[in-house]
């Protein structure tokens, strides 16, 4: 039995019924808290997916041997680790590498035999770790993909209690509370990061990647769901059939849009849904009251967008500032803007 290891307000445990690490509370944590601010153990370069692989092999080639065993020390699930072994895709990567390297270690000691082999089966571990465990640093992974002590060990749940941002200004993940957590409640994120998603589809992307089957009230209790978003902006909504087709609200006036993105505002409060999805949508209430001349409401759904991003990622939000991206700028150009009075 694996002793926890404390870290902080957290504490990493190893829970046999899932053969995995969970993270737990050790304190009572107010919404808000900034729980951690991880440097990443290892980080892969934006590259394409079909690169990713051998990209990684070459950053934990040259990785220190400290970071590339506490990597090692992140785990699997047991159906993940038996469909690794099946993978014949991974086995061929790494020893493309291998071989690229002309069969050398990173200390340029040659390789052969059951070295060889241990080096190949090590690496194979390492990248369906970094596979399963890694996580996007910035939107699309904008700044590449890491692998973290702490974060890489919280479970996933669809109602999570915390939310990671990856901040380019500090070189950190950093992780907040977005509801209070109770002293030994269980530390949980959102792997899948779409709010609108219905439980079927959920399902199937949580055991096709992770090997979950996810028992979180969302998924479990039949009257707890998600509203699928209209597409107005992009002018989708005015495709033939568009409705039919995708199951979304067709809407054409910034009123229409408003009035289901305020629905839609609803039930993620309802059920505790306080993440960047709300922020967005609180974003485009925002966007659809300015779009029909209600100026204070669009300031108050700004203003309301900016508390939820504080207690989300904190306030160092200067790479955030391009295209207004962040809430904080957006409400200053709200602000900024004179009014239009209206002559009847």
């Amino acid at each position: 039995m694996n002793p926890p290891k404390s870290q902080g307000m957290v504490e990493i445990r190893w829970l046999k019924d899932i053969e995995s690490d969970a993270v737990f509370a050790t304190k009572s944590i107010r919404r808000g808290t900034r729980i951690a601010a991880e440097v990443p153990l290892i980080i892969v370069p934006p590259v394409p997916r079909d690169d990713e692989l051998s990209t990684f092999c070459e950053e934990i080639y040259k990785a220190p041997e400290d970071n590339v065993a506490k990597i090692a020390e992140l785990s699997l699930l047991p159906l993940i680790r038996e469909r690794a072994k099946k993978d014949h895709c991974t086995n061929q990567e790494v020893w493309a590498f291998y071989k690229s390297k002309r069969w050398k270690d990173s200390q340029g000691n040659f390789l052969r035999g059951k070295k060889l082999h241990k080096a190949i089966m090590k690496t194979m571990d390492l990248c369906n770790i970094f596979r399963v465990n890694s996580v996007y640093l910035g939107p699309e992974g904008k700044y590449g993909s890491g692998l973290f002590s702490l974060y890489s060990r919280m479970n996933h749940s669809c109602v999570p209690n915390v939310h990671n941002s990856y901040n380019p200004t500090l070189k950190q993940l950093t992780i907040h509370a977005i509801n209070d957590i109770k002293t030994g409640e269980q530390i949980f994120v959102d792997y899948i990061g779409n709010a609108c998603r219905t439980r079927q589809q959920r399902a199937f992307h949580l055991y096709n990647t992770w090997g979950i089957t996810c028992k979180c009230e969302a998924c479990t209790q039949p009257q707890v769901n998600r509203l699928r978003c209209p597409a107005y902006e992009c002018g989708a909504s005015k495709e033939v059939n568009f409705s039919a087709i995708h199951n979304i609200p067709r809407v054409s006036t910034a009123a229409e849009a408003l009035t289901i993105a305020e629905e839609l505002v609803y039930l993620m409060k309802r059920q505790n849904l306080n993440s960047v999805e709300l922020c967005r949508t609180l974003r485009e209430c925002s966007k659809y009251a300015l779009g029909k001349g209600d100026r204070n409401r669009a300031l108050n759904y700004a203003r309301e967008e900016l508390k939820l991003e504080k207690s989300l990622i904190g306030t160092e939000t200067d790479h955030l500032k391009k295209h207004l991206r962040g809430a904080k700028y957006w409400l200053e150009s709200i602000i900024s803007t004179p009014s239009i009075v209206r002559r009847h």
